[in-house]
């Protein structure tokens, strides 16, 4: 950590009306809609981080992730400067930031994150010309209940302003801990890309993994595409 405290800026804007999520708390849209349109990602991420307990979010740890498709970069970089400034105190990122919406649901599972963040349109095509998706995974690893998709989408409606770290940059090609201090903050903002968590996937057929749940050795985490399974 070097020099002084990064500045936590509060923005003006105004609400979309059609950022309803779908599928268990995600929101897909036209590639050129979230680069184009002004704010049109920030107020979404603002209202997923909203809709979190302030006393849940303040200091907790998320996951983000990424298919790797065009925008991700510069989406996984406001969605780090964005909860900085919310007050989510550690996000882990793997390498490059591309993660597998399983894989985001496991690691939350894993380390007890309080959520994650993928930025994903899963089987949709990418590209400027094609589809960008935000999903929100809950504490459990599960797709946003209803209950937690319809404050998101209220939040969404009315939404004013948005809390960010605009100068707040990350390596995403380095391993390693990026630590950050912020103005107004009480404890230091971590990027952690590697925390040593074993995570495996072993191709087997399906009979080993029905011993194994059957024994209460193992738990499958599917993936909910926008309200199909």
């Amino acid at each position: 950590t070097e020099g002084s405290p990064i500045p936590v800026l509060t923005v003006p804007t105004a609400p979309y009306e059609d950022q309803r999520p779908a599928g268990g708390g995600g929101l897909r849209r036209p590639t050129g809609l979230f680069e184009g349109q002004r704010n049109y990602l920030p107020n979404f991420i603002q209202s997923v981080l909203s809709s979190i307990d302030l006393r849940d979010r303040q200091g907790c740890t998320m996951v983000v992730g990424s298919d790797g498709r065009c925008f991700s970069r510069t989406a996984i970089e406001i969605v780090v400067q964005m909860a900085a400034a919310n007050g989510i105190g550690r996000l882990i990122i793997v390498q490059n930031g591309i993660l597998s919406t399983p894989a985001v649901s496991c690691i939350i599972r894993k380390i007890k994150a309080a959520g994650g963040i993928i930025l994903t349109a899963s089987h949709c095509p990418g590209g400027p010309g094609g589809e960008f998706g935000v999903k929100f995974k809950v504490a459990n690893g599960g797709p946003a209940p209803d209950v937690v998709s319809d404050k998101i989408y209220q939040i969404s409606k009315t939404i004013e302003e948005y809390a960010i770290c605009p100068d707040l940059r990350i390596d995403l090609s380095r391993l390693g801990r990026q630590e950050f201090d912020l103005e107004n903050k009480f404890k230091p903002f971590r990027v952690a890309k590697s925390m040593k968590v074993p995570v495996y996937e072993t191709p087997a057929g399906w009979r080993f993994f029905s011993n194994l749940m059957d024994s209460g050795r193992c738990n499958l985490c599917g993936e909910e595409s926008f309200g199909t399974v």
